[in-house]
């Protein structure tokens, strides 16, 4: 939203936050995704992502997993410990 926002905004936005909030916002996952990067939000068992090359699929499921040992935010816990990725390649 940010990011299609006026120009004043965008810096209104920027100028708001202190030096620690700007520092760790290249790293905040969940402001910059595109809405089909984000998991779902109700519970969920299987989360298929379709899309073609550059459309963010392994970012997500990077994030997601990420997410899930360190906790969704810097102050939070993550659910897991243990990770077993199994993958073709």
């Amino acid at each position: 939203m940010i990011a299609s926002a006026p120009l004043s905004t965008q810096t209104a936005f920027l100028d708001g936050l202190d030096a620690k909030a700007l520092a760790a916002l290249p790293f905040l996952f969940d402001f910059w995704a595109l809405p089909h990067q984000l998991p779902p939000a109700e519970d969920w068992r299987t989360w298929v992502i379709l899309g073609g090359r550059g459309a963010g699929k392994t970012r997500a499921g990077a994030e997601w997993v990420r997410a899930q040992v360190e906790g969704p935010t810097p102050q939070s816990a993550g659910a897991k410990r243990r990770v077993a990725l199994v993958a073709e390649t």
